[in-house]
């Protein structure tokens, strides 16, 4: 049976001399994979399925099968910047390997789903921002389930683990003590140059405590070396 729905791609690998197959997250079914056939000999058709393409599709999906089909597909919304401006680019980057560690659900969230494609074009759309991704981070934790508590900041300290500040030092390891950073990321204002990278860090670490299988980035790097010229 066929079904329309939207997708966002999260990641791509080829498949024989022609196909391809991607894992994509739709807007109704979750993290699908599917399987593209002959779209690597139809010019300029696999540009469609570039990891972050936001696409309307009719997929063909068959009861206990892990790979899925695509009858037909285009975008919903075509990036302008995002693929080629540098800094928009390796935000992008960061944004997939993030994406592509956290979505593992095969069910549908419409609220998560409508929130990582209006960031995708908000990111695409305006002037580039070089703590978007930490703004992304920190809401995309509150889909997730695990958004700091936001009572108390002005303690001392914050709790990795339980998501909280204190003004007590944890029993365990996993905290740190420069919250001013945090503290600026919820209030939505702006955040030092030299306090992105240990954001960025504690950021990272917070995500590898509540997303299992959430391990280094490889993309942490690029942004490093492109915000930090």
């Amino acid at each position: 049976m066929y079904h329309q729905t939207k997708g966002i791609v999260l990641s791509k690998t080829n498949y024989s001399e022609t196909s391809i197959i991607c894992k994509i997250y739709t807007l109704d079914f979750g993290v699908k994979s599917y399987i593209i056939n002959g779209v690597r000999k139809k010019k300029g058709k696999s540009i469609y399925y570039q990891p972050l393409s936001l696409l309307e599709l009719t997929v063909y999906h068959k009861e206990k099968n892990n790979l899925h089909r695509i009858k037909e597909s285009k975008p919903f919304y075509q990036y302008q910047t995002l693929p080629y401006e540098v800094g928009k680019s390796s935000i992008g980057f960061f944004i997939a390997e993030v994406l592509q560690k956290c979505l593992k659900e095969e069910e549908e969230n419409h609220s998560l789903f409508t929130f990582l494609s209006h960031s995708l074009i908000k990111l695409d759309q305006e002037d580039l921002n070089t703590q978007y991704h930490l703004e992304f981070l920190l809401e995309l934790s509150k889909h997730l389930g695990f958004y700091p508590n936001t009572f108390n900041t002005n303690h001392n300290y914050f709790d990795l683990i339980n998501g909280t500040f204190t003004n007590h030092i944890p029993s365990h390891k996993h905290y740190f003590k420069n919250t001013r950073f945090l503290v600026s990321l919820i209030e939505g204002k702006f955040i030092e140059k030299k306090e992105k990278n240990f954001g960025l860090d504690k950021l990272i670490e917070y995500y590898q405590l509540h997303i299992e299988g959430f391990n280094d980035l490889k993309s942490r790097d690029v942004l490093e070396t492109v915000f930090n010229k």
